[in-house]
């Protein structure tokens, strides 16, 4: 009877099998990437939301301790002053008010006392330091980034001092406090030196026109929310260019995060919020890196998403405290 001679070697893989298996693995990796990109953006989604509510009870915070909210600072000129409280007096605007109520009062209180250098490099610390907690991560972080405008910054060491700062890099901010629902979210400059700052000088300070929450020497309190405080957005994602994330040239983006009243850290519900979008410039309307809407915080301190297809006359609405 005649045996089966020995096979010489292992059988390998035809080029058609080999194929198959890398179709195979092509298909799940199509498959899986999705799913880890869904999964990282439902913790992104979370992160900010839980961004927003931290800083719905700094500000509660602040309205407890005080009886009225943040005043919403003096103009683009100026930065957070740590001498001077949270009231119209403060030239910074509302973000560097909370700074203390979310776990950041050493940041809030650098350059406390200090005047002339010690005081400009200390604000220059504080105006380039990233925190997390004011940035969406589906964006980005919060730099720093390029002063791209070359900024510079009244840091009111003295009532007469004309001192100022402009740092090279600056932190920024993903999120704005509701200006209203007019077509503005910044009026002037603000005066030059504290003591022109604590004088009731019109030709500077600009605040009949604004409906919202926060704005040029504000000075509300929670009742003063006549529409309700479950219906009035108090702060929200900032709409943003995509090309200009990094390089601080969006118009609405490119001063220090504690200005005062300034659209890089205020906007307004005149126009209907919306995703940001690669070439489009706008420095005045709410928006996000999110598909499909962005997260608000309200009044009253809740955190809801809402739907870029929201009609405008409701959007608008959100933007007026009475």
């Amino acid at each position: 009877m005649q045996t089966k001679r020995a096979r010489s070697g292992r059988d390998g893989f035809t080029l058609i099998e080999l194929l198959v298996v890398i179709a195979i693995i092509a298909i799940l990796i199509g498959l899986l990437v999705p799913a880890v990109q869904k999964v990282r953006e439902a913790a992104n989604m979370a992160t900010c939301q839980n961004n927003l509510k931290q800083m719905g009870v700094a500000v509660h915070n602040i309205h407890s301790a005080t009886k009225r909210l943040p005043s919403g600072g003096w103009g683009w000129l100026w930065v957070g002053n740590p001498d001077r409280g949270t009231g119209i007096d403060q030239p910074g605007g509302w973000l560097y008010s909370i700074l203390p109520y979310m776990e950041q009062d050493n940041m809030h209180m650098l350059g406390k006392g200090l005047t002339g250098a010690a005081r400009q490099q200390a604000m220059t610390t504080v105006l380039s330091t990233p925190i997390p907690g004011f940035n969406c991560p589906t964006r980005r972080s919060g730099g720093p980034f390029p002063n791209g405008i070359s900024g510079t910054y009244y840091i009111g060491d003295t009532p007469t001092s004309t001192a100022q700062v402009s740092p090279t890099v600056l932190a920024r901010t993903d999120y704005g406090a509701n200006a209203g629902d007019q077509n503005a979210d910044e009026s002037t400059g603000g005066p030059t030196t504290l003591q022109q700052g604590d004088t009731n000088n019109p030709a500077w300070k600009s605040t009949a026109t604004f409906t919202g929450v926060f704005y040029q020497c504000s000075n509300l309190r929670i009742t003063d929310i006549i529409n309700g405080t479950s219906n009035v957005i108090m702060v929200g994602e900032k709409y943003l260019n995509p090309k200009r994330y990094q390089d601080g040239s969006d118009g609405g983006d490119n001063e220090a995060m504690y200005v005062g009243f300034d659209n890089d850290v205020y906007r307004c519900t005149f126009s209907s919020p919306m995703q940001d979008k690669a070439g489009f410039d706008d420095t005045f309307r709410f928006g996000s890196a999110h598909t499909g809407g962005l997260n608000v915080l309200y009044c009253d301190g809740s955190v809801r998403f809402v739907e870029y297809s929201i009609d405008l006359p409701t959007w608008s609405k959100m933007g007026r405290r009475n």
